[in-house]
C-alpha cells in the first residue's frame, strides 16, 4: 500500500481530508467523553455507563438522534465491508466496532482514509483493483 506521501493529486487531498477529519473527530469526540466520564466518576466505571445510556435515551429527542446514528452506521457498515473486499482492505471489524466504541466521523473518515490509499495505489498501478485480478485471471489463463 502507498504511504501519504506517495499519493499526489486528487487522491492526495482526499486522503488529506480524511486523514485530518478523522483525527479532528477523534479529539472532539474524546474531548466530549472525557467531559462525560469526569462528570460521572462518582458513579464509578459502571455508573458512567449507566448514566449515559440513560442521558442518550431520556427523551426523544436523544432517542431520535441515537437510532439516526444507529442506522447509518449499520449502511455504513455494509458498504465498509463491500468495499473492504473489493479494494482488498484488511481489518474492517475494527473500523466496524470503532464508530461505536470512539465515534463513527472518527472510524469512518479513516476506513475512507485507507480506502482511498487503495484507489490511489491501483491508479498508479494503471487498473483499478477488479481491473487488475481479471488480469492476473485472464494471464494465469494463458
Amino acid at each position: 500500500m502507498l504511504r501519504l506521501g506517495e499519493v499526489h493529486g486528487r487522491d492526495r487531498a482526499l486522503c488529506l481530508f480524511y486523514g485530518l477529519f478523522s483525527a479532528a473527530g477523534s479529539c472532539v469526540m474524546g474531548a466530549l467523553a472525557v467531559d462525560f466520564v469526569v462528570d460521572n466518576i462518582h458513579d464509578g466505571p459502571f455508573g458512567v455507563i449507566r448514566n449515559f445510556l440513560r442521558d442518550a435515551l431520556t427523551n426523544p429527542a436523544a432517542r431520535f438522534v441515537y437510532a439516526d446514528l444507529f442506522l447509518i452506521w449499520a449502511a455504513l457498515a455494509a458498504f465498509m465491508v463491500v468495499e473492504a473486499r473489493r479494494f482488498g482492505i484488511r481489518h474492517v471489524w475494527a473500523y466496524i466496532i470503532g464508530a461505536p466504541a470512539l465515534a463513527l466521523c472518527a472510524s469512518f473518515t479513516a476506513f475512507m482514509y485507507v480506502r482511498q490509499l487503495k484507489i490511489a495505489a491501483a491508479g498508479d498501478e494503471g487498473s483499478s483493483p477488479v481491473a487488475a485480478a481479471s488480469h492476473e485471471l485472464t494471464r494465469g489463463m494463458q
